[in-house]
C-alpha cells in the first residue's frame, strides 16, 4: 500500500474535531483502502469500530434508517462509525444528523463518490456539523515517497524524471499505477472510463442525454489548458448552452474535471468569462481520446504538462488541508499567465508552466507590470518544488 498523505489529517480531525468527517472523491481512487487503514489504526488503539459498505445491500440496510431506536441498537458499544459510499442511503443527511445530535460520543466518517449527490443530500441537515476532504488519485509526491529512499536530491530528481513520462500518459489511479505493463494500464483505464467514470453521472436525475455528456467529456479532453467556449460546445454537440453548463458542473462535482476561473481586476482589459478545463487524471483523459503515444512524439505535450502541474498542485493543497483561490490570467491583447493563486493571509503568486523552455513569455512581464507580482517559471528543472 502506498501511504496517503491526507490520512493523518483525516484521522486527526476524526478524533478531535467532534464533526462528521466526509471524504469525497471519484470511484477507484482509494477511498475504501484509506478508510480500512484508518479502521485498523483505530482498532489498534482499542477503539470499537463499525465499518459499513453501502455498495453491499445488507450493510446499507443496517444504517439506512431515520429511527433513533434502530440507530441506538446499531451503535451500542461503538466508538467510531465508518460509512463507505454514503450517498447510496435514502437520506444520508438526516441519518447522520440524528447520529450527530443523539450519539455525541460516536465519531463518524462517511465517504462518497460524487459531491453533487452526497453534498446535495447533506448540506441542509448537516450545516455546521461536518468537515469535508477530497481524496484524489495518487499524487506524484506520494509515489515518489513510496519508492526507494535515496537520501540524495539529485537521485530523487532522476527517479522523478524517469517516472514522469509514464505518469503523464497513464495518470495516477492506484490500480493503474500499480499495474506492471502498458497493456494492463490501458485496459484498466478503458474499464474506468466505461464502467466507473459515468456510473454515478448517468444515474443522476438531471442527466437526460447520456451520449451528450460523453461527447462533451471527449470534446473537453481535446481542450485541456484552453479556455472553454460554452456556446461553441453547444453548437458542436447540438445541445443547448444551459445543458452544457449543467453538464460541466456535474463533471466537475463528480471529479472528472477541474475548472480554473479567470483572474481579473480590470474587466475592460481582461477576459473574464471563459474558464479553463483540466482533467483530474491524465490517464482518463488519454483514454478518452485513445492516445497513449510517447510524450516526446505528441503535439499536446505542453498541454499535458500544464494539466499535470495544475492537478498536482491541487492535490498538494488537498493533502495538507489548505484552501487556496486559483485562477489564470489573460488580457484582450493576448498576454497570459497560466496559474495564479492566493492563500489566506498570503501574497498573490503567479506561475508560468513550460515543458522545455527556460524563459518566461512577454505575458509574464505584462502581468508583473500591472500587478507588481513576479511570475515564476515552472519547468522540468524545478517542478518538484512546485508540486510539494
Amino acid at each position: 500500500m502506498i501511504p496517503r498523505l491526507i490520512e493523518d489529517l483525516i484521522l486527526s480531525n476524526l478524533k478531535s474535531s467532534g464533526k462528521i468527517i466526509l471524504v469525497l472523491g471519484a470511484r477507484q481512487v482509494g477511498k475504501t483502502t484509506l478508510v480500512k487503514d484508518i479502521s485498523r489504526k483505530l482498532e489498534k488503539e482499542g477503539r470499537k469500530v463499525l465499518y459499513l459498505n453501502c455498495d453491499l445491500a445488507e450493510e446499507m440496510a443496517a444504517v439506512n434508517t431515520n429511527s433513533k431506536a434502530v440507530l441506538e441498537r446499531l451503535l451500542s458499544g461503538i466508538d467510531v462509525l465508518l460509512i463507505d459510499e454514503a450517498q447510496r442511503l435514502d437520506n444520508p443527511g438526516l441519518t447522520l444528523k440524528i447520529i450527530y445530535d443523539n450519539f455525541s460520543k460516536v465519531r463518524v466518517l462517511a465517504t462518497g463518490s460524487s459531491s453533487f449527490d452526497l453534498k446535495n443530500k447533506l448540506s441542509d441537515p448537516l450545516t455546521g456539523r461536518y468537515l469535508d476532504f477530497t481524496l484524489y488519485p495518487f499524487s506524484f509526491t506520494e509515489v515518489l515517497q513510496a519508492g526507494e529512499k535515496t537520501g540524495s536530491e539529485g537521485l530523487l530528481r532522476n527517479q522523478a524524471n524517469a517516472l514522469l513520462p509514464q505518469i503523464m500518459l497513464y495518470g495516477l489511479y492506484p490500480e493503474v499505477y500499480l499495474s506492471n505493463t502498458s497493456e494492463q494500464k490501458q485496459a484498466l483505464l478503458q474499464r474506468i472510463v466505461e464502467s466507473y467514470l459515468f456510473k454515478d453521472i448517468l444515474t443522476f436525475q438531471r442527466i437526460k442525454n447520456s451520449q451528450a455528456i460523453k461527447d462533451l467529456t471527449k470534446a473537453l479532453s481535446y481542450q485541456i489548458g484552453s479556455e472553454v467556449n460554452e456556446n461553441e460546445l453547444s453548437s458542436r454537440l447540438k445541445i443547448d448552452r444551459k445543458t452544457v453548463v449543467s453538464y460541466l458542473d456535474i463533471l466537475e462535482k463528480s471529479y472528472v474535471i477541474e475548472s480554473l476561473h479567470p483572474f481579473s481586476k480590470n474587466p475592460r482589459r481582461e477576459i473574464g468569462r471563459q474558464n479553463k478545463i483540466y482533467f483530474v487524471d491524465l490517464g482518463v483523459r488519454n483514454a478518452l481520446i485513445g492516445d497513449f503515444n510517447p510524450i516526446d512524439l505528441r503535439a499536446d505535450a505542453g498541454s499535458l504538462w500544464e494539466n499535470f502541474l495544475f492537478i498536482e498542485r491541487k492535490k498538494y493543497f488537498a493533502n495538507i488541508g489548505q484552501r487556496v483561490q486559483s485562477n489564470f490570467w489573460r488580457s484582450y491583447s493576448g498576454a497570459e499567465v497560466d496559474y495564479i493563486e492566493k492563500a489566506t493571509n498570503d501574497k498573490l503568486k503567479a506561475f508560468e508552466f513550460k515543458l522545455g523552455s527556460r524563459s518566461l513569455s512577454k505575458g509574464a512581464s505584462s502581468f508583473t507590470n500591472q500587478y507588481g507580482t513576479k511570475v515564476s517559471l515552472v519547468n522540468q528543472n524545478n517542478y518538484l518544488d512546485f508540486i510539494g
